[in-house]
């Protein structure tokens, strides 16, 4: 009977040890998670602010562009879209993230505010998902593919 209950202490231990593990690491992947999160505000912010060397440093340089029309561009591209662009605000909404290892996969909702060469201000809504991959300890974008929303009517 005794052998039995050091047993039953033993299981508990082991029970209560691994839900403190797996607290733990859900709390780590959570603050991944934000940290992945945090790097794509960082990289909204410098598309609006036409911050080219944030840019620079956010954008990965193995970055690849999977645009609608079936072509791919890469980083050089990217950031000569950007700096053309009049943006004149970004909302981003419906955002998730999910992490494994050291890539951050983000699916989202974005709705871009431009202004057109004739002043215009236009909006227009895209649904994306954007890769992320963690180098010397930093969340750098490596992958984006955006869908054009149709407008709703």
């Amino acid at each position: 009977m005794r052998r039995s209950g050091l047993s039953w202490c033993a299981a508990l231990f082991l029970l209560a040890c691994s839900g403190s593990t797996q607290d733990s690491e859900t709390g780590s992947a959570q603050g991944e998670e934000a940290r992945v999160l945090a790097a794509e505000d960082a990289y909204v912010a410098a598309e609006v602010d036409a911050d080219e060397a944030a840019l620079r440093r956010l954008v990965d340089d193995r970055f690849v562009m999977n645009s609608a029309d079936g072509t791919t561009s890469g980083k050089e591209d990217l950031i000569r879209a950007v700096l053309g662009m009049d943006m004149t605000g970004q909302t981003i909404s419906d955002r998730s993230v999910t992490i494994e290892g050291n890539v951050g996969i983000i699916f989202g909702t974005t709705e871009l505010q431009l202004r057109s060469s004739d002043g215009v201000e236009q909006t227009a809504s895209y649904r994306y998902t954007s890769a992320f991959v963690k180098r010397n300890a930093e969340w750098r974008m490596f992958a984006l593919h955006m869908d054009r929303l149709s407008p709703q009517q």
